[in-house]
């Protein structure tokens, strides 16, 4: 099953696309829903080809299974990332954030993701669906806090 969410930002495509790539924008992006047991041996910022293997926990203390996160592109011209994932109860987890400018001080940001899960694929559509759109709401605060950071400057 496929799950498709976007967004528009208040910020240029530039900008949230320099985000995208760092591995702390991740961790705040899903803070309070999903953590990563071994964030602090993740790399600053993302690189194609790598893997991460770490243990999913939800609602950052309640710990799940080993999740792998390959780096399949990071193609700074389209503002593409995609992810092969899985793990545990979810074998396919693949995803693809998309950077869109949509004038000058704002960006279509799109998560779509490919899930399968066997018998428990339906449920794991919807936990999929609060988690980006929580996503979002998150990037949002921290679109927010950057660009005050900037302005406060």
């Amino acid at each position: 099953m496929r799950v498709e969410i976007s967004t528009t930002f208040p910020a240029p495509a530039d900008d949230v696309w320099a985000l995208v790539k760092k591995s702390k924008t991740l961790l705040f992006v899903c803070k309070g829903l999903l953590g990563f047991g071994d964030a602090k041996h993740f790399p600053q910022q993302w690189k194609e080809g790598e893997t991460q293997v770490t243990r999913l926990q939800f609602f950052n203390c309640v710990p799940a299974w080993r999740h792998s996160i390959t780096f399949e592109k990071i193609d700074d011209n389209k503002r593409t990332l995609s992810t092969k994932e899985g793990g545990g109860l979810v074998p396919v987890w693949d995803h693809v954030i998309r950077v869109s400018p949509n004038g000058n001080q704002a960006c279509t940001y799109l998560d779509e993701v490919e899930i399968k899960a066997g018998v428990l694929t339906v449920m794991v559509w919807l936990y999929a669906q609060i988690l980006y759109r929580y996503r979002q709401l998150r990037w949002r605060i921290l679109l927010r806090k950057v660009l005050q950071d900037v302005t406060s400057n």
